[in-house]
């Protein structure tokens, strides 16, 4: 299966970033990533943000900055094999509380394991997986010197 997926980073100006906690079903294991998901047929990718960010988080208002990242890579969930190209964007938003009240997805709410606010040195130092794997060090490297000029494959 081939999709295509639109991500934000929800960054505050404390520098905490919003991650959601997901357990995938057919292996257990567990990792953290950004809100977002994917572009229905023929959806327009901010109309998907938006869509994802009131379904996963619960945010309705604010305002879309420039895309950071992208990355291409395939991973298996539930079984399927999932190829999937993604898109970040920036989101600065204060700190609120999330919740998933209003996703109809079935399959992501079994999945979901929880919401936190981290501070980019708790991911850079925690064992615990990230999407993208070096998801500290870019974030890092966004709250010191801001959006890239252009955006970057982040890789795995």
């Amino acid at each position: 299966m081939h999709r295509h997926a639109i991500r934000a980073v929800l960054l505050t100006p404390q520098g905490l970033v919003l991650l959601m906690r997901f357990r995938e079903p057919a292996s257990g294991q567990e990792l953290w990533l950004t809100p977002g998901g994917g572009l229905a047929a023929g959806e327009h990718p901010v109309v998907c943000l938006r869509r994802e960010l009131r379904e996963e988080t619960g945010l309705e208002a604010f305002h879309l900055g420039p895309q950071l990242w992208m990355r291409r890579h395939t991973f298996c969930w539930a079984g399927r094999n999932i190829t999937q190209q993604e898109i970040y964007y920036l989101v600065e938003t204060e700190r609120f509380d999330p919740t998933m009240k209003a996703n109809p997805e079935a399959v992501e709410t079994e999945a979901f394991r929880g919401f936190r606010w981290w501070d980019v040195s708790e991911i850079l130092e925690s064992g615990d997986l990230f999407v993208p794997r070096r998801l500290g060090a870019y974030l890092q490297e966004l709250i010191q010197h801001g959006p890239p000029p252009q955006p970057f494959d982040v890789g795995i």
